[in-house]
């Protein structure tokens, strides 16, 4: 990938001296700060922009590494076809007019597509805005030149990979014009057709130049590799999803399936290798400037310090600090004895520190509370980081962002900075802090949430063994099933296969007339379960199939006789033991198309659906995962003993989870697979009734 980067000559085919047009502003853009070989394209001139222009690639007499395209869509092929001759390395396709364009575009994209595979000449495109590097000045796109000349690049170390391509240069000219962060390269991949996120995001974890990676994705080229990437990553990732409101199960046949939608497995996925996630432009780039700034200190476990000049914006700063899961510190007695000499009588040290009575005391221009009080906290082995308020038009709070960045340097300590005043104060300081490393922000909650992401950083997702785990095999009979059979099994048949995946089930037994259900009944213990069971009845209990708390022999072949009679003779009737327990839950499994097996979990019962708190992750999991994942229901509160009930062993849960895994990674005909419910009590978790659907 790095002849896209840095070539040792390009070719821009489709230039043109014509000012108008794309042609001209992506041979200008790369005048401006290429220093290799470049050669326009374009049998109708000899020289444009001064430079020799030749009819085509292959005349080009000198080696060329890298092409840039832009003619129209019908022409593309042949010229990726001359380039291909040439020995191009790769080819930056800018033109439009492709899949996004409709059948005859369709059909100009997989020609390209085949083009690559039999060549093995990598293209990058089509429709896109090529790539800016910002560091050291490839401008590799034609956006416009003018914009480019106002506007200072402010080299740092975001990368960014944007899908679409008029956002990337969007986003280039705003991060330029308002002087918010610091830009490594901006990557516009367009429609995919052969480069995609996944080699551009391998690259730049290799970048020495990149230091965060942002994404704005509108799809998963191969889902699967890009999480392997992001838990190899040292390097911390956002992504920003595009299309998050689309269905993921249209025709959904079990509970995991119509629990799941495509951004709660997205949402899921990215969660479980420690990528953040963001909702919005403006929060993608907040999230990576803060975490290219800011280090967490090593061993801090995110108690917050509050510096401010108004009570009132500490209590909302305190507000935002708990909603997203900081605590407040507890400032140790040197801190406070230091700051009690600052404050009057009447003022009790408390966090957040309002410092406006304290600057009412200290008249004297020689003492310099704010800088005093931020040292102090700074110091205090208490607080792990210092959310800054600062009203920069006020002359005695005004901050210097060279000493500031000197403090925050020897205390290494991480500092976020909200700023309000006057505009032009506001746009000063935001600049010059930028240039020394301090993330400043206007708004206080994104302040606050960017200093939760930068303190949880700490937490890395933990690497995949290398070890391969042997599947459990599966008995002769079930290994036949998973061949020959399709759609939903039963319950019964659904519960013996998760049984020899290691996952405990309820003690039941398929019986054949009212005799076998009493002596099956009396083997089990009472009081039992029994269940109709009918081909393609996944949901029971909505088919009145389902009756509980069967006391003795009259209950048992009564019951049997009447379930028998409501399936006319078509179905089987499941006994099971009816296991003691005051905890239910949900947990699934889902064939996802971009990420392959996820699993699911949430609260269940016959709630699963109106609590709509599910969770998903990739499989494999491994067993830190597996916890995690059970950590981020909304309704955690009820593992840990709620009103009574006993809490539920996360360990053993855990487990269970990583084998539901291992079972939709062995066996590629499971399409989904939904326990609902497992019951959690005394003698621990089992599933009482299960549903394999197979594809």
């Amino acid at each position: 990938m790095d002849f896209f980067f840095n070539p040792q000559g390009i070719a821009v085919v489709g230039a043109t001296p014509n000012p108008l047009k794309g042609g001209n502003a992506i041979l200008k853009n790369i005048l401006l700060g290429y220093r290799g070989r470049i050669y326009p394209v374009n049998p109708k001139y000899h020289r444009i922009e001064g430079l020799t222009c030749y009819p085509s690639v292959g005349s080009i007499p000198e080696p060329v590494d890298l092409v840039i395209v832009f003619v129209p869509a019908p022409l593309v092929p042949a010229v990726v076809e001359d380039c291909a001759g040439k020995g191009v390395r790769g080819v930056i396709i800018e033109s439009g007019g492709f899949a996004e364009a409709g059948p005859e575009g369709e059909r100009l994209q997989k020609t390209l597509t085949d083009i690559a595979e039999r060549t093995g000449i990598r293209l990058w495109g089509p429709n896109c805005m090529g790539l800016v590097d910002c560091v050291h000045r490839h401008i590799f796109s034609f956006m416009d030149p003018r914009a480019l000349e106002r506007e200072e690049f402010i080299p740092g170390n975001v990368s960014l990979v944007v899908q679409s391509g008029m956002l990337s240069a969007i986003f280039l000219i705003d991060i330029m014009s308002n002087a918010t962060m610091g830009v490594s390269k901006v990557c516009s991949v367009g429609n995919k057709v052969d480069v995609n996120e996944c080699d551009i995001l391998e690259y730049f974890l290799g970048d020495p130049d990149t230091g965060v990676i942002g994404l704005y994705l509108e799809s998963f080229s191969d889902g699967r590799r890009f999480l392997d990437l992001c838990r190899r990553s040292g390097k911390p990732i956002v992504v920003l999803k595009g299309g998050r409101s689309r269905a993921g199960a249209e025709a959904a046949l079990s509970h995991t399936a119509s629990l799941a939608g495509n951004q709660r497995i997205i949402t899921g996925a990215l969660a479980q290798v420690g990528v953040r996630e963001a909702r919005d432009f403006k929060q993608m780039m907040d999230l990576c400037r803060s975490l290219s700034l800011t280090k967490p200190a090593p061993g801090g476990s995110g108690r917050v310090a509050v510096l401010t000049l108004s009570g009132g914006a500490g209590i909302v700063a305190t507000d935002f600090v708990a909603e997203h899961g900081l605590t407040m510190a507890a400032l140790s007695a040197a801190t406070k004895n230091t700051l009690e000499r600052l404050f009057p009588r009447w003022m009790p040290v408390t966090n957040p520190v309002d410092l406006w009575p304290a600057m009412e005391k200290q008249s004297s221009a020689d003492v310099d509370v704010y800088s005093l009080s931020l040292e102090a906290l700074l110091s205090d082995p208490e607080v792990d980081a210092v959310f800054l308020h600062v009203f920069i038009s006020n002359p005695r709070s005004r901050l210097n962002p060279s000493e500031l960045a000197a403090r925050i340097h020897a205390a290494g300590k991480p500092i976020i900075v909200w700023i309000i005043g006057r505009r032009d104060d506001v746009y000063a300081f935001q600049k010059e802090a930028l240039v020394h490393g301090i993330p400043v922000f206007t708004d206080i909650s994104r302040a606050a949430e960017c200093l939760a992401a930068v303190l949880g950083e700490r937490c890395r997702p933990e690497p995949m063994s290398d070890e391969k785990k042997e599947p459990r095999t599966m008995p002769a009979p079930l290994q036949k099933l998973l061949h020959s059979a399709s759609g939903p099994l039963d319950e019964h048949l659904s519960k013996e296969l998760l049984r020899a995946g290691g996952i405990p089930t309820i003690p039941e037994e398929i019986v054949a007339d009212p005799a076998h259900a009493e002596a099956a009944a009396a083997a089990l213990g009472y009081p039992v379960v029994m269940k109709g069971l009918i081909p393609g009845g996944i949901h029971k209990t909505e088919l009145g199939l389902v009756r509980l708390e069967i006391s003795d022999r009259r209950a048992v072949r009564t019951t049997f006789e009447n379930l028998m009679e409501q399936m006319e003779g078509r179905g089987k009737v499941l006994i099971q033991k009816q296991h003691p327990g005051r905890v239910e839950l949900i947990l699934g499994l889902l064939r996802d198309p971009q990420f392959g097996p996820c699993v699911m979990f949430g609260p269940g019962g016959v709630l699963a659906e109106l609590y709509d708190d599910t969770v998903f992750a990739a499989a494999p999991l491994t067993y830190g995962e597996a916890l995690k994942l059970i950590g981020r229901i909304r309704s955690r509160k009820v593992l840990d003993g709620f009103r009574g009930t006993p809490p539920v062993n996360r360990e053993e849960i855990a487990r269970i989870l990583v084998a539901l895994g291992e079972i939709g990674l062995s066996q590629p005909r499971i399409r989904e697979i939904d326990i609902n419910p497992l019951i959690v009590g005394e003698q621990g978790a089992a599933a009482a009734d299960a549903t394999i659907i197979l594809g």
